[in-house]
């Protein structure tokens, strides 16, 4: 075990699709939401999407199936968006390609049952190395985080990439107002290994779940996401809340020790109220979820990667995420 030396993010990309979706598309949908009611309930004014606004009609509509989409190759995949994260984290991290030993890959909407989807990223890439999925839904990069650290600090490889792309647009009910205006399209990607001179030191990661709630966040096989909205509201805040204590008291930490912080990009009504509660300030808490809507498991680590360059040597970042599972789940950051 290499216990007592750090585990490093070297590296952290993110790519969203070109497809700008604003709140005034749901005008068109007929289903009882336009700008003003989406923006006062969520805070969020746009997503982007690997379908065009023409192609989400059409799926509104029922002109068009997904499968049909994915005939057509109108549908971005999972290896796509993977690679597109990539070319963003080498310029962070550019010699990780050639050093990598496993990649993984976290997704709810993925390409294919087998083989794992990160094989498929890999060989899009150019990687040759073990490849295997992990998925805890919006809580995937934090489990993916903690899975990485325990292999790199048990010694059994030294350099590893995981990738979060998410494509809820493909699995969303177009006549669910509730849901349908959340959610938008994204990857992300990082690059782990044992030491390093620059990136963020991994300091710790703390994953957890309650299984018997498994029912109130789902995607049925051939079915569209659902859940219950009051729930899981409830949820998120008082479980975000919750595990980022738990993580700063395991490591000694108060609020006040945390330059910033980075929660589930769910809906921004959500995550200020988790921040403000938590006595984080406006400067402090990092965000995207505004511009580009509730990006599953790719919503904490994009706005990481987005903010790559605002961070200063000794910065602490908390991340705490919540998922689908139901799941939730911290980790601590240095910048180094």
């Amino acid at each position: 075990m290499n216990r007592d030396k750090k585990v490093v993010i070297t590296g952290l990309g993110h790519f969203h699709p070109p497809n700008l979706i604003e709140n005034s598309f749901f005008s068109q949908l007929d289903i009882g939401s336009d700008s003003q009611w989406v923006a006062e309930r969520t805070g969020i004014n746009s997503r982007c999407s690997v379908l065009s606004p023409e192609d989400l009609l059409s799926l509104r509509r029922r002109e068009k199936s997904l499968r049909c989409l994915r005939e057509e190759g109108r549908v971005m995949t999972i290896a796509q968006m993977g690679k597109s994260a990539w070319k963003c984290l080498e310029q962070r991290d550019a010699e990780g390609l050639h050093q990598l030993e496993a990649l993984s890959c976290g997704t709810s909407v993925p390409d294919f049952d087998i083989p794992a989807n990160a094989c498929t990223i890999a060989a899009e890439i150019g990687a040759q190395c073990f490849a295997f999925d992990v998925n805890s839904a919006c809580s995937s990069f934090v489990v993916n985080l903690h899975i990485a650290k325990s292999m790199i600090q048990s010694g059994s490889l030294k350099k590893m990439a995981l990738f979060i792309p998410e494509r809820y647009s493909l699995r969303l009910d177009y006549t669910d107002k509730s849901s349908c205006v959340l959610f938008g399209d994204g990857c992300a990607a990082a690059t782990l290994q044992l030491d390093g001179s620059s990136g963020f030191e991994l300091i710790d990661t703390i994953v957890t779940s309650s299984p018997e709630k498994h029912n109130l966040v789902q995607i049925p096989t051939d079915g569209y996401f659902y859940q219950n909205g009051k729930a899981v509201q409830k949820f998120a805040i008082t479980k975000t809340i919750a595990i980022t204590h738990e993580i700063l008291e395991k490591n000694q930490l108060s609020i006040g020790d945390i330059d910033y912080f980075v929660g589930h990009q769910a809906n921004l009504r959500m995550l200020s109220s988790a921040a403000k509660k938590l006595g984080f300030s406006d400067s402090q808490h990092l965000f995207n979820v505004d511009t580009y809507g509730n990006q599953g498991g790719a919503g904490a680590p994009s706005v990481l990667s987005m903010n790559w360059d605002q961070f200063k040597s000794g910065d602490l970042i908390v991340v705490s995420v919540v998922g689908s599972g139901l799941t939730w789940a911290s980790a601590l950051l240095r910048k180094l």
